[in-house]
C-alpha cells in the first residue's frame, strides 16, 4: 500500500479525511472539499460586504462557516475587513488590530529588514575573481616545487 500510495501521491484530505490523488499544489484538500470551501468563502465574502457592521458571530451564524475558517481567510489575505467594520484580527507579533493578513505593516517592515540584514554577506564570505588567466597549476603554500 505504501509503495502504491507514493506512486499515485495519495493524500488524506485535511477536511473530510478521505483519500484523494494530490496534485502537488496547495493544501491537501480533496476536490469535493475544495469546491465546498470555495462556496463557503463566497458566502462569507458576500455577507461581510453586504453587512459591514456584522460581528464574527453573526457572520458564522448567517453563513454556517466556523469562526476559525473565517479567520483563516483573513490571515491568508483572501478577505479584507471593510473600514467601518467592528471586526478585526490581531497582528501575530504585536497584537495591533489589522484588517487582513498576519502582521501589521510596522511589524512586517521590521521583520523584513531583520531578515534582509541576516541574509547580507560579510566581507570575508565574498571571494574575488582571479586577475590572471586560469592556465596555471594549483599551488599549495609551504610546498616547494622540484
Amino acid at each position: 500500500m505504501d509503495e502504491e500510495k507514493r506512486e499515485l501521491n495519495l493524500r488524506t484530505c485535511m477536511r473530510c479525511r478521505g483519500l484523494f490523488v494530490y496534485s502537488g499544489i496547495g493544501h491537501a484538500i480533496c476536490p469535493r472539499c475544495r469546491e465546498a470551501e470555495a462556496r463557503e468563502f463566497d458566502w462569507v465574502k458576500n455577507y461581510i460586504y453586504a453587512n459591514p457592521g456584522a460581528t464574527m458571530i453573526e457572520v458564522e451564524e448567517a453563513t454556517g462557516v466556523p469562526i476559525h475558517q473565517i479567520t483563516e481567510y483573513l490571515k491568508a489575505g483572501r478577505l479584507e475587513i471593510p473600514n467601518n467594520s467592528p471586526i478585526f484580527i490581531k497582528c501575530e507579533k504585536c497584537g495591533q488590530d489589522i484588517r487582513s493578513g498576519r502582521f501589521c505593516s510596522e511589524c512586517a517592515h521590521k521583520m523584513s529588514a531583520a531578515l534582509k540584514k541576516e541574509l547580507e554577506f560579510d566581507e570575508f564570505q565574498v571571494g574575488e575573481k582571479p586577475t590572471r588567466p586560469a592556465i596555471g597549476k594549483m599551488r599549495f603554500l609551504g610546498k616547494e616545487l622540484k
